[in-house]
């Protein structure tokens, strides 16, 4: 078969709405989430949050808060005082979120925070109008329609209000993604739903997303971290452990989803042999704004713009 047998599986499954759910992946991975990503990503997470400015007292929103990984730092810098709402639809992370959670909730009688189950869109149409100040969406909002769910954000946010966005960029993990389109064309017939996702070709793409849906971009930039993984068993293992393959066990062919990740293992060792290495590299961007009602900070729409890098 080829790519041209290939894309006509795929929109035949687009047309008959079969998609694929990300749910169980991010289950599968939340007890080594935090063993995996967060070490190696984490540190990314973190210098994000780290472009906006989190006071004593906020009212803090967190869309898809995973383990709780960036929830724990937003606690640490409210110093007790102020509100953390947090959502997530993965059951499995949000149960090693609210242990991660809990022991500062119980210090801190002040400090409301809540982490429910739930899909980000409906948990932000829930929201009052100006209520946050602050929104944070980290490696998630490719879930969503980028613009729409900013439109949301931009309404729940208060007059000078500030989002930050990390997400994953679209030739992220290129050398992987080339072997499964490889196995995927070579056999359409193991693809059985589409993975909706939206992810972003760079930060300025970003940058567009919050123009059209009327914030102001303050930063601004691409970045890149080297995996921690040199063979195709380590490459494997990392994608699926840290949640980075959600979405693949409800796309193949459950009877043949070890057959499908044996021949992905046996392209990623012939590029080895071609290459002489496996260099993975998890592409990103970050991008912050403010909410327009009231004079921004920053730099306007086109914020400032740096790349960003870290190796393993």
């Amino acid at each position: 078969m080829s790519r041209l047998g290939l894309a006509a599986r795929a929109l035949r499954l687009t047309l008959s709405r079969t998609h694929a759910d990300t749910t169980p992946d991010y289950d599968a991975a939340s007890s080594s989430y935090d063993s995996y990503f967060s070490p190696v990503m984490g540190v990314h997470s973190l210098a994000a949050l780290g472009e906006v400015t989190i006071k004593p007292g906020d009212d803090v929103l967190e869309l898809a808060c995973g383990t709780g990984h960036l929830t724990h730092e937003i606690v640490r810098r409210l110093e007790g005082r102020g509100s953390v709402h947090a959502v997530d639809k993965s059951p499995g992370m949000l149960a090693v979120a609210q242990a991660k959670i809990l022991p500062d909730t119980l210090r801190a009688p002040e400090l409301d925070v809540s982490l429910q189950e739930g899909d980000m869109e409906e948990f932000l149409r829930d929201r009052p109008t100006a209520s946050a100040d602050l929104v944070v969406v980290g490696w998630a909002i490719c879930y969503s329609k980028p613009v729409k769910l900013l439109e949301q954000v931009k309404r729940v946010l208060r007059p000078g209000g500030r989002v930050v966005v990390i997400e994953t960029r679209g030739d992220a993990l290129k050398t992987l993604i080339d072997q499964l389109e490889k196995v995927f064309a070579a056999d359409p017939s193991l693809l059985t739903g589409l993975v909706r996702v939206n992810l972003p070709k760079d930060a300025a793409t970003v940058a567009r997303w919050f123009a059209k849906a009327g914030l102001t971009v303050d930063v601004q930039r691409d970045g890149h971290q080297v995996l921690p993984a040199d063979t195709p068993e380590a490459a494997l293992e990392w994608v699926q452990r840290s949640g980075a393959a959600a979405g693949f066990k409800d796309a193949v062919d459950h009877r043949r989803e070890d057959h499908a990740l044996e021949l992905i293992r046996a392209g990623l060792a012939e590029h080895v042999a071609r290459n002489g290495t496996l260099e993975l590299r998890h592409t990103f961007a970050v991008v912050t704004g403010t909410s327009p009602s009231t004079p921004s900070a920053g730099t306007g729409p086109g914020g400032r713009h740096r790349e960003g890098v870290g190796t393993a």
